[in-house]
């Protein structure tokens, strides 16, 4: 079956800063994640495809320096990882089209993540203290992605999805992915419903948007097939197959879990899916959405991840 990975960072820690890594807790991700290291990790999990997600590099550095870098990685690797990319950019700004313009120069850029989850009391350096969802520039600055025909990666809290739905309601032409299965992290029953609520809310409001089911570590911390299990089903539920795609979020959720194991615990969730369906959950929607065309066929990648003929 063929898969894509739309949820993968990569980062190079000599290269660049990245200022969530320095925050307590992240001491197990402070080591370079490059191609090479996924490819070992995603030996024989039949990957076909990955969409690169901005990693918060500093935001005072110039953003479209990721992208340039990630195009010299996927230029050097084989098969090309990654195979596209969500850039970042601040939708505030007002050099904003102009940033567009130079992230567009490389034809593996497909979008924008800017992160709107927000926290006023978080020290944690990728939580905003605002909420962006109040910004009339902010929102604003959504129009020029649907002009160009960006994707825009949206990550919030479930307790952000009614204004966020409010938000991209307006905003027909604008194709949005919903990341991290919606953030439900209050695992409690007033939580969890919040969080249906809330999804059902973006699913109704927003019938072109695709929900990303990624950053399960967020759900269970081990990983737990019994907690993240229902979760993933019940998303499923009320997004549809067809509008649903699957990222693993690593290496962040490295530590939780390993990535064959992760793409197994996938497959075993939804057993009870059609064929069709399966095949629009794991790499149909991505494809389309990402707008991935198939790879020339190249080496074979053999299970310790060097390439090998086939």
């Amino acid at each position: 079956m063929d898969i894509v990975d739309t949820h993968l960072h990569l980062w190079d820690i000599g290269r660049f800063r990245y200022p969530w890594l320095d925050d307590p807790g992240t001491e197990g991700l402070r080591w370079n994640y490059l191609a090479e290291d996924w490819a070992r990790d995603a030996a024989g999990a039949g990957i076909g495809a990955t969409v690169h997600v901005q990693a918060e590099l500093d935001h005072a550095l110039d953003p479209v320096l990721e992208t340039a870098w990630l195009a010299e990685l996927a230029a050097s690797s084989r098969p090309s990882t990654p195979t596209v990319c969500v850039g970042y950019a601040d939708l505030r700004a007002p050099d904003l089209g102009e940033v567009l313009d130079r992230h567009s120069e490389f034809p593996l850029f497909r979008g924008i993540r800017q992160e709107a989850w927000f926290d006023p009391a978080s020290r944690r350096a990728d939580v905003p203290r605002s909420n962006l969802l109040d910004d009339p520039v902010w929102i604003g600055g959504l129009d020029e992605l649907a002009r160009r025909e960006l994707t825009f990666d949206l990550l919030v809290w479930s307790t952000q999805l009614e204004q966020a739905a409010g938000i991209f309601a307006r905003k027909p032409g604008l194709q949005v992915v919903l990341e991290h299965v919606g953030v439900p992290v209050d695992r409690s029953a007033p939580g969890l419903e919040i969080w249906r609520r809330g999804l059902r809310a973006f699913a109704a409001a927003v019938p072109a948007s695709v929900l990303k089911i990624s950053a399960l570590s967020f759900v269970s911390p081990s990983w737990s097939p019994a907690e993240v299990g229902p979760i993933v089903r019940e998303a499923v539920e009320i997004f549809g197959p067809e509008r649903c795609v699957l990222g693993s979020n690593f290496p962040v959720d490295r530590p939780a879990i390993g990535y064959r194991e992760l793409w197994a615990a996938y497959a075993e969730f939804t057993a009870d899916l059609t064929d069709t369906e399966r095949t629009a959950l794991f790499a149909g929607t991505a494809r389309r959405i990402y707008r991935i065309e198939p790879e020339p066929a190249g080496p074979a990648v053999e299970e310790n991840g060097r390439e090998g003929t086939s």
